[in-house]
């Protein structure tokens, strides 16, 4: 039996996106017991009130994870791919900048994620030589420099309106030196490539509307 590479679906934080009020309209006591029922399709985004309508779509793509996200072995060996800026949905100055590693599973996973939307982004693969990135923060194969070289190489920062980067939540440990060597705005993202949906919420445009 082949064992596979965790994906961090378990670690989506669907509660932080909710109200939170408790309120129990939704027919259960808590937004925990309504998350609950929400993973296990007894409820729907639209059976809590509080929950705009544009955010339907946006949790229905993370609660789709497991399914959506390629599964690939746990790796012995590294796996590099292509490094650099890409493009995705054709950006403009607006677009948010996303970071993460250049092995060619984790980019799998997340074009993957970002193939289920329309919106724009920037995607900034850094040289991790082949890691992923939660091995990558292990062995130090990606860190602030690492990060820091990559962008100002893609001259991004050129083309952007803004001066924020977000980076993958397993690589929180260097969001403060990011910030301290390049005076940049550095966002923590989700650790799973799944939750980017909620974590951009309403900005989260399905692919055909």
């Amino acid at each position: 039996m082949t064992l596979l590479a965790d994906n961090y679906v378990d670690r989506i934080d669907f509660l932080k996106y909710l109200p939170q009020t408790d309120c129990g309209a939704c027919g259960v006591h808590t937004c925990q017991e309504f998350v609950d029922d929400l993973k296990q399709g007894s409820k729907r985004p639209e059976d809590c009130p509080d929950i705009s309508e544009a955010l339907y779509y946006p949790i229905s793509v993370a609660l789709d994870a497991d399914n959506l996200l390629p599964k690939f072995p746990c790796l012995t060996m590294p796996r590099p791919g292509p490094t650099g800026l890409m493009e995705i949905n054709n950006p403009d100055d607006d677009s948010a900048i996303l970071i993460s590693g250049n092995n060619v599973h984790t980019q799998d996973v997340i074009t993957s994620i970002l193939g289920t939307t329309k919106s724009p982004f920037f995607l900034i693969c850094a040289d991790t030589r082949g890691d992923t990135v939660d091995m990558a923060a292990i062995l130090g194969s990606l860190t602030a420099e690492v990060i820091s070289r990559e962008v100002v190489k893609s001259r991004i920062l050129e083309r952007a309106s803004h001066q924020e980067i977000v980076i993958p939540g397993l690589a929180s440990a260097m969001g403060d030196g990011l910030r301290e060597s390049t005076g940049w705005k550095v966002t923590v993202g989700p650790i799973c490539a799944a939750e980017l949906p909620l974590f951009f919420g309403e900005q989260w445009l399905p692919p055909m509307t």
